[in-house]
């Protein structure tokens, strides 16, 4: 926790090389989740975002993180609308795929 406020920079999205650790939970962050996220396509574990203040949709291009395999944690948000189906896409994960406590509904 490092008390970050304000949007998630779209510039993250660049760091497509990333593999391990894109950790931005217990903040104050807010708006919604950039799109550009969905860049980092090699990360393999621990895409964090959880507990911050974040709202709007999942952006479906999440489901661009196929090779993740531990920890995708949105929760404690106020995501709202339905969960993406592209998010089947993480078909790897094997624990911690975490939503709860937003504002989800079905499709």
């Amino acid at each position: 926790s490092n008390m970050l406020s304000s949007a998630i920079p779209t510039e993250l999205g660049q760091l497509g090389q990333m593999e391990y650790k894109f950790d931005l939970e217990e903040n104050s962050l807010s708006l919604a989740i950039p799109t550009e996220l969905g860049n980092l396509d090699k990360m393999t574990s621990e895409f964090a975002l959880d507990s911050n203040m974040l709202s709007s949709a999942i952006p479906t291009e999440l489901g661009q993180l196929g090779q993740m395999e531990y920890k995708f944690d949105l929760e404690e948000n106020s995501l709202s609308l339905a969960i993406p189906t592209e998010l089947g896409n993480l078909d790897k994960m094997t624990s911690e795929f975490a939503l709860d406590s937003n504002m989800l509904s079905s499709a």
